[in-house]
């Protein structure tokens, strides 16, 4: 029988709740960097991003992770990518040729 006098009820999810994990600023720090414009200074077999400048600073592609594609209105190209700051998703809006970036991991 399951005993329910232990259990505590769940918190109602709203506009009072507050996130109490550490890092969370971080996490919202991180969401305000979505779709961030970069500059891709080198491409690897002339597809793949191999160097790239974001906020002033180059960033060196150790390994691609991961490629995919979004199609929709616009065709999008997507690479998962190993820095040594972190992993970050690029995106090519192949329309525009516009790259957009993603930070999935900062590495502290």
């Amino acid at each position: 029988m399951l005993r329910t006098d232990s259990l505590k009820p769940i918190p109602r999810v709203g506009a009072s709740t507050r996130s109490v994990r550490s890092g969370a600023s971080t996490t919202r720090n991180l969401r305000s960097v979505q779709g961030a414009a970069v500059d891709i200074q080198e491409k690897r077999f002339g597809y793949f991003p191999q160097r790239f400048r974001w906020r002033g600073q180059a960033h060196e592609v150790q390994a691609v992770k991961r490629c995919w594609t979004k199609a929709g209105r616009s065709a999008q190209l997507c690479f998962r990518v190993r820095c040594r700051e972190g992993i970050f998703d690029l995106t090519q809006h192949v329309k525009t040729n516009i790259w957009t970036l993603a930070v999935v991991q900062l590495n502290a």
